[in-house]
């Protein structure tokens, strides 16, 4: 995959008929890669403190990622990423907080879903993953990924990973054939130290376990969806809904910190991001129908 993404992010929960319900399942050998089934995918930047700036991505084994998948119990745990290679450029001895952002995925790809409507759906069992005593923030989404046939660019379609079951949706409109389709899970954070002295402070940073979803139907009191585009943007982000007011956005740095607040009360908002450094960041959207959040890229 390439290194730069062009990204439009859309949080989504919305009613869908004649469409495949696909069912989160954690000994699934769907997909077209080879071998098929769940894969990973890591993207690895600096940290804000050192500039933030991308480093590399490249195909991740999932206990590595760390994903633990659990055929047996029908279950996926993550947790933030330890990868054991003791370099400096990952982590310092003595520190628990590792020196990168790791942007671990674990997902199916299916290019048979291009051009089809389908959901993808699941259960958070659990979540207790926790940033404690960490410079950076953990950031969780469930997702469906539309890639571009060259995978250049893609649309991602999110879901927070909060307790409970989601469903993510996409009609035959949202992908065409020849794009690569790809629906998993991302947990973005720094890496902690692997020596085994941080053992107890690693498990107390909690995890996520999902299962499949038990109620396979939408809410539609609840439906959300937005959009963000251009993403990455050297200048603005233009965000929109077509169902609902935007109440209210505050936009966070990689550290948790505030940068702005906009009061909109619109369906479509311009977000400055000229005087911004590159890098990472959030926005959270309070709407009527709830709240959310969308990572969005500063080139």
């Amino acid at each position: 995959m390439k290194k730069i993404y062009i990204l439009i992010f859309m949080l989504s929960t919305f009613l869908m008929t004649s469409q495949n319900n696909i069912n989160f399942d954690a000994s699934s050998m769907a997909g077209t890669t080879t071998p098929p089934g769940w894969s990973g995918f890591m993207n690895v930047s600096n940290k804000p403190a050192d500039g933030g700036a991308y480093q590399f991505g490249s195909s991740w084994g999932l206990a590595d990622l760390v994903a633990l998948v659990d055929t047996g119990a029908n279950t996926v745990t993550l947790k933030p990423n330890r990868i054991g290679d003791t370099n400096i450029y990952w982590q310092t001895p003595g520190v628990l907080e590792g020196n990168k952002i790791m942007d671990a995925s674990i997902y199916i790809e299916d290019d048979g879903l291009a051009g089809t409507s389908f959901s993808f759906n699941g259960e958070v069992i659990s979540n207790t993953l926790n940033s404690t005593g960490l410079s950076v923030n953990y950031f969780y989404t469930a997702f469906i990924k539309v890639f571009a046939p060259d995978y250049s660019s893609f649309t991602a379609y999110t879901n927070p990973l909060a307790v409970g079951n989601f469903t993510i949706a996409l009609d035959a409109s949202q992908s065409s054939a020849g794009q690569h389709i790809q629906y998993g899970f991302e947990v973005i954070g720094v890496n902690i130290n692997s020596d085994p002295s941080f053992n107890t402070d690693y498990d107390n940073l909690g995890s996520i376990v999902i299962g499949p979803n038990t109620a396979l139907s939408v809410d539609e009191s609840v439906i959300n969806q937005f959009s963000v585009y251009p993403n990455p943007t050297q200048n603005v982000w233009t965000l929109q809904t077509n169902n609902q007011n935007i109440i209210k956005i505050d936009l966070f740095d990689m550290l948790g910190k505030l940068v702005s607040t906009i009061l909109p009360n619109t369906n479509e908002v311009k977000i400055d991001a000229s005087s911004l450094v590159k890098g990472l960041y959030f926005a959270r959207i309070s709407s009527n129908n709830g709240v959310n959040t969308v990572k969005l890229i500063k080139n």
